[in-house]
């Protein structure tokens, strides 16, 4: 059966997908530890290789439609669909899965899962790998395995952006301190743990934080506000792991540490705009962004203007 007669027309569905068995019995017996040495080396266009992002690669996958048989790896593979919205079939291990994968939406395969990939156009996609061992050290004190289940497509804009926060950090070859990887590891860790954790589902109780928690974080932010601030710190100043305290920070504050921190910046960006004569390269050094440009898009996001737009228009 061909691709086009498969899909055309079809819903998401599980069921059958015709495969080589010679090469999908091989993907099965082979492992790699990076996912990244498993395409053909013509299919990358660029990748964080040699940056010093410990336990996490990124890369941007750019080739034809051909299929892929893809060996188990000893990372989480998060991929966001970059080009246009495609037909996709794939299988994960034993599950199959056929359905549109529409431009920005997210594929997670778990770690030592071997994979298929057939898709209706080429493939333009960001690829973020990360370790296991950053999940396990989000969810320290739990005494539970960690384990993933298998996305086959969804929106997820908070994940994705993520993605290509690091995609723009890299093709502009910024943020090359390891600090900066290191918190968007773990707020990715923090996110797939909390919606794709492989689990028994449960009714579980969110605590919020106390008056007096959430003010230590506060003001820990506030001192630091020109550099990254670890989820590890802000969690110390409550006594939760950062597992717990991600999810008790959001019940309580209606956003992610993450956002919170990102959006206190950006509005003591816009009160230096309006009451200072600094440059706007002043201003993003000031509230800890690497470059202007960095600087200029999340401050857009935020207010809808880029910060020299903002400064005229007040």
């Amino acid at each position: 059966m061909t691709f086009d007669k498969a899909y055309r027309g079809a819903r998401p569905r599980s069921g059958a997908i015709e495969l080589d068995e010679r090469r999908w019995r091989a993907a099965e017996h082979m492992y790699t530890e990076e996912p990244l040495d498993a395409v053909p080396s013509e299919q990358i266009r660029s990748s964080s290789k040699g940056r010093p992002w410990h336990g996490m690669s990124l890369w941007h996958q750019l080739a034809g439609n051909d299929d892929l048989y893809i060996p188990a790896a000893g990372k989480h593979c998060i991929i966001v669909r970059r080009g246009p919205s495609t037909g996709l079939m794939q299988r994960h291990g034993s599950a199959t899965h056929v359905s549109q994968w529409n431009t920005g939406e997210i594929v997670l395969l778990p770690e030592r899962t071997p994979s298929f990939w057939r898709t209706e156009l080429d493939r333009d996609n960001i690829h973020l790998d990360l370790s296991p061992l950053w999940l396990e050290r989000v969810q320290e004190g739990e005494g539970r395995a960690v384990a993933l289940r298998s996305c086959f497509g969804a929106k997820d804009p908070l994940l994705s952006r993520m993605v290509h926060m690091l995609m723009l950090s890299l093709d502009d070859n910024s943020s090359m301190q390891p600090r900066f990887a290191e918190g968007i590891a773990t707020s990715v860790a923090v996110h797939l743990l909390e919606h794709y954790r492989d689990s028994d589902p449960q009714t579980e109780r969110i605590a919020l934080l106390s008056a007096r928690q959430l003010k230590r974080v506060e003001d820990l932010v506030e001192s630091q506000m020109d550099e990254a601030v670890p989820l590890e710190a802000m969690a110390a100043q409550t006594g939760l792991s950062v597992f717990h305290f991600s999810r008790c920070f959001k019940a309580t504050s209606g956003e992610t540490p993450h956002q919170f921190v990102l959006n206190r910046r950006l509005d003591r960006a816009k009160t230096l705009l309006l009451d200072s004569q600094r440059s706007v390269a002043e201003v993003a050094a000031a509230i800890g962004f690497s470059t202007p440009s960095h600087f200029a898009q999340a401050f857009k996001r935020r207010w809808g203007a880029t910060p020299g737009q903002f400064r005229r228009d007040h």
